[in-house]
C-alpha cells in the first residue's frame, strides 16, 4: 500500500511497549492515521519493556531468528539511532555456553546455517577472553561477535517521541477492555471511550489473551525475577567491553540463565529464563506482601528466584558477586514453541497480532514494528515469511 493510500487508513495500536511503539511509528511513517492505547504510562514497569538494558545478539537456536536479528541490527537499530540522535546499542562480546549434548548444540547448528559471526572456542581460549568465568565441567562455548547491550529505557522513550513526531496519537492511561470487528471496521472499547478504526494491531504483551480470547490457549505468562548484583573486585572488569552479555543453556529449555554487564544500571544484571509451567496473572505481578512499584526496581523479594540466580553466579563466576543490590520483574508471554506470533488473525486480516514472545522481543523491535505495519496495511510482510500466525 502506498503512502497516499495508507493516509486513508486508520489504525489502532493496543499496547505501548517497545513493539507497539515501533509499530505505531512504522505505521505513521507510512502515512496511516494512528492512535496508540496504553493502559499505564509509557515506560511503566508492569510489563516487558522496562529496565535499563537488554541483550542483542544473532546467536539463536533457529537460523530464521538469527537472520531476523542480523537484519534488525544491520538496518533497523542504526536507523533508529540516527533518527533518535543518540546511541542505543553498545557492542560487547556475546558468550553462549552450556553442557555438551544440551541445547547449546542447536545454537551451533543455527549459527552455521545462518552465517552468523559466531565462533566456537575451547575452555582455555574462553578463560583468556573472559577471565570472569570459571568454565568448569568442559562446556561447549560460543563467542558471538555481533552481540551488544541495548539501552532499553532510552529506546522506548525514543520510539514514543518519534512515533508522536511522525503523527501518531499516543493515549496513556487508556485501558482497552475489548476488541471487536464488525462490518464497519474494528471497535476498540475502553472505559474512557470507544474508538473505531479500519485495522488494529494488538501488541498488548501479557494481556493479549484477554483482548483476543481465541488466542488465549496459545499463550502463557511467566513472571521473571531479575537480579542486579554488586560485582567483586575491579569494577571495570564487569563493564562493556570487557564483560560479555551471556547466556548459559542447560539440558532443556527450562535451564537457561542469562546476564549483562554493568551498563546504565548499578550491578551486573542476571536472571533465570523461566518459561513455565502454568501461567501467571499479569495484573498480579508481585506477591501480595511486596507489591511492585509503578516505576523502578522492585523491593528485594521473590527469595527463591533470587537465591537460584545468586547460586548460579556463585558457581559460574570466578569472583562471585558481593551482594544483591536490587531486583526487577518483567513478564514473558510464551508460546508453546517459544516462537513469535506475528501476523493477521485467522479469519480477519483487520486484526493484526504482535506477540514477539518468550523474552526475546526487544532486540527485534524496530524490525518487528515494520513487519506489523506491513501486515496492517498490505496484509503480508516479505520480512516475515512465516505463513501461519502460530506454528502447528
Amino acid at each position: 500500500m502506498t503512502r497516499s493510500a495508507a493516509s486513508a487508513v486508520t489504525v489502532a495500536v493496543v499496547g505501548g511497549g517497545v513493539n507497539g511503539l515501533a509499530a505505531a511509528r512504522a505505521l505513521a511513517l507510512r502515512g496511516a492515521r494512528v492512535t496508540l492505547f496504553e493502559q499505564f504510562r509509557i515506560g511503566h514497569s508492569r510489563g516487558s519493556s522496562h529496565g535499563a538494558a537488554r541483550i542483542t545478539r544473532t546467536s539463536y537456536h533457529d537460523p530464521h531468528y538469527a537472520r531476523f536479528a542480523a537484519d534488525a541490527m544491520a538496518e533497523d537499530w542504526p536507523a533508529l539511532e540516527r533518527d533518535a540522535g543518540e546511541p542505543l546499542l553498545t557492542p560487547t562480546p556475546g558468550l553462549f555456553f552450556g553442557p555438551r549434548g544440551g541445547s547449546v548444540d542447536a545454537y551451533v547448528l543455527a549459527a552455521a546455517a545462518a552465517g552468523s559471526p559466531v565462533d566456537e572456542v575451547g575452555v582455555p581460549e574462553a578463560r583468556r577472553m573472559f577471565p570472569q568465568f570459571r568454565f568448569g565441567e568442559d562446556p561447549r562455548i560460543l563467542v558471538d561477535r555481533s552481540a551488544g547491550v541495548l539501552a532499553a529505557d532510552a529506546a522506548v522513550a525514543a520510539l514514543a517521541r518519534l512515533a508522536a513526531a511522525a503523527g501518531a496519537e499516543i493515549r496513556e492511561e487508556w485501558p482497552v477492555s475489548s476488541i471487536a470487528a464488525d462490518v464497519g471496521g474494528v471497535v476498540v472499547a475502553s472505559p474512557r471511550g470507544d474508538a473505531r478504526a479500519d485495522r488494529v494491531v494488538v501488541a498488548a504483551g501479557a494481556w493479549i489473551g484477554r483482548l483476543v480470547p481465541e488466542l488465549a490457549p496459545s499463550f502463557a505468562v511467566a513472571r521473571q525475577t531479575v537480579v542486579y548484583a554488586e560485582p567483586s573486585g575491579d569494577r571495570d572488569a564487569w563493564r562493556v567491553p570487557r564483560f560479555p552479555v551471556w547466556v548459559w543453556t542447560g539440558r532443556d529449555e527450562h535451564e537457561h540463565f542469562y546476564g549483562l554487564p554493568e551498563h546504565r544500571h548499578a550491578g551486573i544484571k542476571a536472571a533465570r529464563h523461566a518459561t513455565g509451567p502454568g501461567s501467571d496473572d499479569p495484573d498480579d505481578p508481585a506477591p501480595p506482601d511486596s507489591p511492585a512499584p509503578p516505576h523502578g526496581p522492585a523491593p528485594l523479594n521473590d527469595g527463591r528466584a533470587v537465591a537460584e540466580v545468586m547460586e548460579f553466579l556463585g558457581r559460574e563466576l570466578a569472583s562471585p558477586p558481593a551482594r544483591v543490590l536490587a531486583t526487577e520483574r518483567c513478564l514473558y508471554t510464551n508460546t508453546r514453541t517459544q516462537d513469535f506470533a506475528l501476523g493477521a488473525l485467522p479469519g480477519d486480516p483487520r486484526i493484526v497480532i504482535g506477540a514477539a514472545c518468550s523474552g526475546h522481543a526487544f532486540k527485534f523491535a524496530p524490525r518487528t514494528g515494520r513487519v506489523l505495519a506491513d501486515f496492517a496495511l498490505d496484509g503480508r510482510s516479505a520480512a516475515w515469511p512465516r505463513a501461519a500466525l502460530l506454528p502447528e
